[in-house]
C-alpha cells in the first residue's frame, strides 16, 4: 500500500507539503511556507517536526518561499535536496540577508543540503525518483517521477508551457513520463479563469516598444525569474539600450549564466550600476539609456537615481502579480503601492499591458498534461484556492478526480 498525504496546498495556493510513503521508505515534496497575506497560521517547529518525522528525505521542485520556506525547521539528520542552480540561489539570496537580519540557522541548514541532476534518478529504499527540468518563474525547476511498488506517480510542481523554456514540456511527457497511474499537479490557473496568460516572446516584444520611446526606465520584477529577465535583457541588447543592475542582481544572473546554455540566457553584458552619479557613468547612460530591474525595497535607491537621470522622464515596467497593488486588503503591499507612485501615472501595468505572464500553466496546458499522462487512478490537484473549478477543464469522464480520502487502486489518499 502507498499512503499519499496532502498535508497542505489543497485548498491554498502555496504553502505545499506532500508525503508519499510506502511501509520500507517515506520522502516529503515540498516544504512551503504560506504566501504572504494567507490569514491561515503557519506551521510550527513541532509541527514541521511531526510532519517530517521518520523521514528518508525531503525533495525541493523550486527555490520559491511558497515551496521551500520552512527548510530550516527540519531536523538536521533528513537529508534536503534541491537542484544543484537552486540550491546557489538560495546561498546568493541568504548571504545577502544575513547582512540586514540573522541568517544563521538558514545558512547552516543551506550548507547540509544535497542536490539532485535532472534525469538521473535517486533511490530512497523502495522509492526511485527522478528530476525533470521543467519552465517556470523560477530557475532550474522540477517534476518529479515517483516509482514504487509497480505504480508511476507524477508530482508536476509549478510549471508552465509558455515559457522559452516550455517547449521541453512535450518532449518529457512522451518520452520520459508516458502514462501514469496518479497525477499530483498544481491548479493555480483553475482560479484566476480570466487572467490573461502572455508568452515571453509577447512581453519581450512589448517591451521592445516601450524601450523606443523611452529612454529610463525601470522594471520591477521578481529578482530570480531568469526568462522575465532574460526578456529584459533582450529587449536592452536588440534596442542598444544599457541592462543594469546592483551586485545581488548581479551574483544572480552571473549563477544564471553558469547554468544555462541558450545566448538568451546569458547575461555577461550586464552593467553593474554601482557608482551611478560618478561623471563618466551618468554620461555613459545619459547617453544610451537603460532598463534596471529593481526591487519594491529599493525605493530609496530609486528615488536617488530618478533625481540623477531627470532629462527625461522615467517610467517603471510592472512585471509582478496585480493583487500587489489593487487586491484584496491582505494581499496589499505597501512597498510595491509606494514605488509604483513615483512614477505619477508613467507605468506599463502587469498583464493589462502586457508585461507579465503567470508562472503557472493555464488551463489548456493543464488539460493537455492530464489527459497524456492519463492517469489509472486518478488526479489530485494542489497548489490551488478553494474555490478553484477544476470543471473548467473539462476532462474526459474516464479520469478520476481525487478530491477527498480514499482507498484507490493500492494508494491510501488522505488530503487535509
Amino acid at each position: 500500500m502507498i499512503n499519499i498525504t496532502i498535508h497542505r496546498g489543497a485548498n491554498q495556493i502555496g504553502g505545499c507539503i506532500t508525503e508519499i510513503a510506502t511501509t520500507k521508505a517515506k520522502i516529503i515534496i515540498d516544504l512551503g511556507s504560506n504566501l504572504p497575506g494567507n490569514r491561515v497560521k503557519e506551521l510550527t517547529v513541532e509541527q514541521v517536526t511531526q510532519i517530517t518525522a521518520d523521514a528518508d528525505a525531503i525533495f525541493y521542485t523550486h527555490y520559491h518561499g511558497d515551496h521551500i520556506g520552512l527548510f530550516h525547521l527540519v531536523p538536521n539528520d533528513i537529508p534536503q535536496y534541491i537542484g544543484k542552480g537552486a540550491l546557489e540561489v538560495i546561498k546568493c539570496k541568504y548571504d545577502t540577508l544575513s547582512k540586514h537580519i540573522d541568517t544563521k540557522e538558514e545558512q547552516n541548514t543551506i550548507n547540509h543540503m544535497r542536490t539532485y541532476f535532472a534525469n538521473e534518478p535517486i533511490q530512497i529504499k523502495d522509492i526511485r525518483i527522478t528530476p525533470y527540468f521543467c519552465s517556470h518563474s523560477a530557475f532550474d525547476a522540477y517534476m518529479f517521477k515517483i516509482e514504487t511498488e509497480g505504480k508511476v506517480i507524477l508530482h508536476t510542481g509549478d510549471f508552465r508551457n509558455h515559457g522559452y523554456l516550455g517547449k521541453g514540456l512535450d518532449r518529457i511527457l512522451k518520452y520520459y513520463i508516458g502514462q501514469i497511474d496518479l497525477l499530483i499537479t498544481e491548479g493555480t490557473m483553475l482560479g484566476r479563469t480570466q487572467e490573461k496568460v502572455l508568452h515571453e516572446m509577447d512581453i519581450l516584444s512589448n517591451t521592445i516598444k516601450v524601450l523606443k520611446r523611452h529612454k529610463y526606465v525601470y522594471a520591477l520584477c521578481s529578482s530570480t525569474d531568469l526568462e522575465r529577465l532574460a526578456s529584459f535583457k533582450e529587449a536592452c541588447k536588440l534596442t542598444h539600450r544599457v541592462f543594469c543592475c546592483d551586485h545581488f542582481l548581479s551574483s544572480i544572473l552571473d549563477i544564471f549564466t553558469k547554468y544555462t546554455k541558450s545566448s538568451i540566457f546569458n547575461f555577461s553584458n550586464k552593467f553593474l550600476l554601482n557608482q551611478y552619479n560618478e561623471p563618466k557613468v551618468r554620461e555613459f547612460l545619459m547617453k544610451r539609456g537603460f532598463l534596471i530591474p529593481v526591487r519594491s525595497s529599493q525605493i530609496e535607491r530609486i528615488k536617488k537615481l530618478i533625481n540623477t537621470y531627470n532629462d527625461a522622464p522615467p517610467y517603471l515596467i510592472y512585471s509582478m502579480w496585480q493583487g500587489y497593488h489593487n487586491g484584496q486588503e491582505e494581499h496589499l503591499n505597501p512597498q510595491i503601492i509606494a514605488m509604483r507612485e513615483l512614477f505619477n501615472g508613467r507605468i506599463y501595468d502587469g498583464t493589462i499591458d502586457g508585461f507579465h505572464t503567470s508562472g503557472h500553466a493555464d488551463l489548456k496546458t493543464l488539460r493537455d498534461v492530464c489527459i497524456r499522462t492519463n492517469p489509472h487512478t486518478g488526479i489530485i490537484f494542489i497548489h490551488k484556492d478553494s474555490n478553484s473549478s477544476i470543471e473548467a477543464l473539462h476532462l474526459p469522464t474516464r479520469i478520476h478526480l481525487i478530491r477527498a480520502n480514499t482507498i484507490r487502486d493500492n494508494f491510501t489518499i488522505r488530503i487535509y
